[in-house]
């Protein structure tokens, strides 16, 4: 039994023997029945009076540890002779922070559970969501699939369906995509608890150590969280409004030799932005060329507001190039969690090893929901309808901003997705503006998270209109402008930090 006396410390001796023993006796180094040195022996040994070792003892008894045996001394009882939790022993702190991977700890902000945080609040105004409208979803017509399904499946409601999805979901889906010009087969196909899961399954199976991966800049900030966890290191590609420049991208290819590109080409969040035709063929070429995979994300490619959409880069691949992710998130429900994933047979086959040690398979309810939606022939009228309340909401939006006037403001103006990208004025201070703007009740997204780095140049702010309603845009757009003049005019405008730190969320 060793004890170490720290005669420096301000915790009297007998208090530093007793904490010492407890320890020893709650990490198993002193088992039960151990007879403990005789108080005399004791203390001869570590140099203190016998009257210290008494009353360490004493406090030992008292908590339940020991006890005095005649002919034996002081012994270590069992440590179920007492509950644990009415126990006074020393247990020392677990240090979770030292025993985390380094790659837990490259997984960067909490921003997307912060964005989600804002709905459990009350009288919040969120621009900063990336969800859709409240009144999105037809009530009675989910209310009724769910009834067809019980109906329909019964039992098999509540068993699984394969890692990659079920037959019937995944048929579904390949009728779905085909309208949009994408052919493959269910093979090809794989269903996924969201977008989200799917890029972090693809950077898990494509990304090394050190790997470069070129991104649009600025570009979806859970893309930049799944590519930083697995140590790569993430290349931006300035955007115009045509979408990625190519010329830039091509001195990256040749410089930087990169893993994949990660592409938005509808309705890129935050920007808006659609890519071009011409710039979509371009950057197959470049591919083609280079040997560079493509992971295109499309979760808004079915919410444009005018004209006709553009081919997805998968559609016009004929080489299997492409990787290519959708979700239903964004157009039936964001709660469901489905999402799917089209790619050759190899990458489909490493993608459903991931999942069945990740989460074994999508929800079962939500696949059938989903699939009931598909083939019952509600998809079109549901999209017709989105696009409507959507292409009002984002007017209205623009129609606020637009009354501003404000010099140095740009905003982007969307076809199509969820979001407005929006450039203030240079003079703004942007974590005070938002900070003030949250005092106040509206919430937006910063524009520097969506940086790789945060290297931003200007003062940008991503805004949604899809969540909030007409009400609250004209509210919170309102608030948004009057914080701009009171920030240029006086108060938000002091020579000050706030000793808090913002959330970039905000």
């Amino acid at each position: 039994m060793d004890i170490i006396i720290n005669r420096e410390s301000k915790t009297p001796i007998y208090l530093q023997i007793k904490k010492q023993i407890e320890h020893q006796i709650a990490v198993g180094k002193l088992p039960a029945n151990f007879i403990l040195p005789a108080e005399r022996t004791l203390s001869m040994k570590l140099g203190v009076n016998r009257s210290t070792v008494v009353k360490a003892y004493m406090e030992l008894k008292a908590d339940g540890l020991v006890e005095s045996r005649i002919g034996s001394g002081t012994v270590v009882l069992a440590p179920l002779t007492k509950d644990i939790a009415q126990e006074k022993m020393y247990i020392p702190p677990l240090r979770w922070g030292q025993l985390e991977s380094k790659r837990s700890a490259r997984s960067g902000e909490q921003t997307i559970n912060n964005i989600l945080s804002v709905f459990e609040k009350e009288r919040i105004i969120s621009f900063a969501s990336g969800i859709s409208s409240e009144d999105a979803c037809d009530i009675n017509l989910m209310k009724n699939l769910h009834i067809q399904i019980i109906e329909k499946y019964r039992e098999k409601l509540f068993m699984p369906t394969p890692v990659d999805g079920s037959i019937e979901l995944k048929t579904a889906i390949k009728a779905y995509i085909q309208e949009n010009g994408i052919n493959a087969g269910t093979k090809q196909i794989m269903v996924t608890s969201g977008s989200q899961q799917s890029i972090e399954f693809f950077a898990r199976t494509i990304i090394e150590p050190g790997d470069v991966v070129l991104v649009e800049e600025p570009t979806y900030i859970g893309a930049i969280q799944a590519f930083q966890s697995y140590d790569a290191k993430i290349i931006g590609i300035p955007m115009d409004d045509e979408g990625i420049r190519l010329d830039i991208l091509e001195s990256c290819l040749i410089k930087y030799r990169p893993k994949f590109i990660y592409t938005q080409p509808n309705f890129h969040n935050p920007t808006g932005i659609s890519m071009s035709l011409e710039r979509r063929k371009g950057l197959l070429k470049l591919a083609y060329y280079y040997n560079l995979p493509i992971l295109e994300d499309d979760p808004y490619g079915e919410l444009y507001y005018s004209g006709n959409p553009l081919p997805s880069l998968k559609s016009l691949d004929n080489n299997d190039y492409v990787v290519y992710l959708s979700s239903f998130s964004k157009t039936i429900s964001f709660s469901l969690r489905v999402g799917f994933v089209v790619a050759s047979e190899n990458i489909i086959g490493r993608f459903i090893q991931f999942k069945q040690i990740t989460d074994i398979q999508t929800s079962t309810h939500s696949q059938f929901i989903i699939n009931e939606f598909l083939n019952g022939g509600h998809m079109g009228p549901h999209l017709d309808y989105l696009r409507k309340i959507y292409k009002d909401k984002r007017d209205l939006m623009l129609n606020e901003l637009n009354k501003s006037n404000l010099d140095g403001m740009t905003i982007t103006v969307p076809n199509g997705g969820y979001f407005i990208w929006l450039r203030l004025p240079d003079y703004i201070r942007m974590n005070e503006f938002v900070k003030g703007l949250a005092d106040k009740g509206v919430v937006v997204m910063l524009g520097d998270i969506f940086y790789p780095g945060y290297s931003i140049d200007g003062n940008y702010i991503r805004l949604n209109f899809s969540y909030p309603s007409e009400k609250y845009i004209k509210e919170g757009i309102s608030i948004l402008k009057n914080c701009i003049k009171q920030y240029s005019t006086g108060s938000l405008k002091k020579k000050y930090e706030f000793e808090a730190e913002v959330n970039p969320f905000l």
